[in-house]
């Protein structure tokens, strides 16, 4: 079944002991982005993880999955904040979603 940005329900994984509120971010980012597509969408899921490792540079990941009627998007993103890592997640997805149409339309 395919669905158009509108209708898609956003599936975003948190890991424990992540703030609630991200999900409904998360959401509204990757929403953001599939409002610029006509394309059907079969499914979108993100996913946020924190290193448990103190040391690490970005300790937050932001993950994407979206299919655009067949067509699998992935993206991904590193930041120190889960709000961070949500926003460039944005904007690579974007720019993966702006890539494709140009190739679509060779």
């Amino acid at each position: 079944m395919s669905r158009t940005h509108d209708e898609v329900e956003v599936n975003v994984q948190l890991q424990p002991g992540m703030e609630t509120q991200l999900q409904r971010y998360a959401r509204e980012k990757v929403t953001a982005v599939l409002g610029h597509t006509a394309r059907p969408i079969l499914f979108a899921r993100v996913r946020l993880d924190r290193t448990a490792n103190p040391a690490a540079v970005r300790p937050v990941t932001a993950r994407a999955e979206i299919d655009l009627n067949g067509q699998v998007l992935h993206a991904e993103a590193c930041a120190d904040s889960a709000y961070e890592a949500l926003d460039l997640l944005q904007d690579r997805l974007q720019a993966r979603l702006d890539r494709q149409a140009v190739h679509a339309h060779r």
